[in-house]
């Protein structure tokens, strides 16, 4: 699916009464034609409308071979009847509802359709997205990350060492003091590369396994994977977690990507700013009984009215080719609503702005683990 709207088909071999509204029409490219099982080869299509006064063998057939094919879609089905063995068949293949035949306006069925049918097109570009995405393991983003913070705790054991051979130069015997306070900060900062590493390569595994993850770790790993960046562009970010740490079930390297995501592109925002002000990042975690909320609030300036609708949109970047950390907020918020059945929103007030990160409290902070 690119840029152009999904293709819905209606399909009838019978009088049809059933008319897309412009509400359906301004999320889908809609087509009526007689039924023609060719029709159904399209690679476009995620969805059929189909109206029949039986539905018969040779249309279950035909959805039939396009499952066998890999092909995923919705059935919305208008029928008078048909053998139920098929309708039950057709069902256990394709995502279908079941309507009776219309005898009026169909706008009250097409305001019915439309969330089934919006909800498997985000499936399906969900699905394209972790195909195509790009694994930071393998990333130069991943290379730039790694050496950009190992820059200084190598500059220091750098200094350390020459300041070790200075003082053996002058002195006849390097006091052991001396020695140990040398020896400890380059062993902190030895094991401080291996966390940032560790950090980077985590966030790049492409092993994918649901599993219950702690929301204050996970930050403690995002704020260590920015910090040196931020603190060398003089950006004050603060990452405040839970006072009770909770835990989230679900893929959590993907959703420390959300953040990562969401923290690069407030960075980046303030690369075209002049400000006379401190620039700042904020990302806060508050949980309650209903929910888990991650809200990251930058002061770079806002996001021109202009682009606020569209930059949740697929393929949509304000950034050059090749530049970014290549999930895009589309995707961010395909995460989001699709592995963790939240929300991602956006507010701008002034200079600033808040996107909100909204999880139900479908989480295993209270399951009790027994071992036997």
């Amino acid at each position: 699916m690119h840029n152009q709207l999904p293709l819905l088909l209606h399909l009838q071999d019978t009088a049809s009464h059933f008319v897309p509204n412009d509400h359906l029409r301004s999320y889908f490219s809609v087509e009526s034609h007689l039924f023609d099982p060719l029709l159904l080869a399209s690679e476009e299509l995620i969805g059929v409308v189909l109206e029949t006064e039986t539905f018969e063998k040779h249309h279950l057939e035909s959805f039939q071979t396009l499952h066998s094919l890999g092909k995923k879609m919705v059935l919305i089905l208008i029928c008078g009847g048909g053998k139920e063995e098929y309708i039950r068949s057709v069902a256990l293949i394709t995502q279908c509802v079941t309507f009776p035949l219309l005898q009026n306006g169909s706008d009250s069925l097409c305001e019915m359709i439309l969330p089934m049918l919006r909800e498997h097109v985000d499936t399906l570009r969900y699905q394209e997205a972790l195909k195509m995405r790009s694994h930071r393991s393998g990333s130069v983003d991943s290379l730039n990350v790694v050496a950009h913070q190992w820059r200084q705790p190598l500059n220091l054991i750098s200094m350390e060492a020459i300041n070790l051979s200075i003082q053996s130069t002058l002195e006849p015997s390097v006091p052991s003091a001396s020695i140990q306070k040398s020896t400890q900060m380059i062993s902190e900062q030895s094991q401080r590369m291996a966390e940032i590493l560790k950090s980077v390569l985590n966030m790049g595994k492409t092993h994918r396994g649901k599993e219950p993850f702690s929301i204050n770790a996970m930050l403690d790993r995002v704020k260590l994977f920015f910090a040196d960046q931020l603190q060398f562009e003089r950006i004050d970010c603060r990452l405040i977690g839970l006072e009770e740490d909770k835990f989230l079930h679900g893929y959590s390297t993907d959703f420390e990507e959300v953040l990562v995501n969401l923290i690069a592109n407030a960075k980046d925002a303030f690369k075209t700013m002049a400000l006379d002000y401190p620039k700042s990042i904020t990302l806060e975690a508050k949980s309650d009984e209903a929910s888990i909320q991650f809200i990251l609030k930058d002061n770079a300036g806002g996001v021109p009215e202009s682009i606020r609708e569209k930059i949740f949109e697929p393929h949509f970047s304000t950034k050059g080719q090749g530049e970014g950390f290549g999930i895009g907020l589309h995707i961010a918020r395909l995460i989001v609503t699709q592995e963790f059945k939240g929300n991602l929103s956006l507010n701008v007030s002034g200079n600033e702005t808040t996107f909100t990160i909204t999880i139900p409290r479908h989480d295993t902070s209270q399951l009790k683990f027994i071992y036997s």
